[in-house]
C-alpha cells in the first residue's frame, strides 16, 4: 500500500480527501484519536453534507506538526 506522501511525491492522489476512518488507517491510529484531534482544532476537518471529510494536505499538516520523537541517551 503506497503512502500519502509516496502518493503526493510520484504525483498521483487517489482522492483529494479521506474520510475520518481513511485518515485514521492513513496515519496509523484510531478513529478516536482522529475525532480527538478534530475536537482540539489541532486537525482540520469539513463537512460536506453528514459526511467529514479530512484533505490529503491537512492531514500531511497535522502529522507535521506533531513533535519529534525524544529519545533519552542510551546506557
Amino acid at each position: 500500500m503506497i503512502t500519502i506522501t509516496e502518493a503526493i511525491r510520484e504525483g498521483h492522489r487517489r482522492r483529494m480527501a479521506l474520510s475520518v476512518a481513511e485518515a485514521a488507517v492513513e496515519a496509523g491510529v484510531g478513529r478516536d484519536q482522529v475525532y480527538a484531534a478534530i475536537r482540539e482544532g489541532q486537525l482540520d476537518a469539513r463537512k460536506w453534507g453528514r459526511r467529514t471529510i479530512i484533505t490529503y494536505d491537512a492531514l500531511l499538516r497535522f502529522l507535521d506538526r506533531l513533535p519529534p520523537l525524544q529519545l533519552p541517551p542510551a546506557a
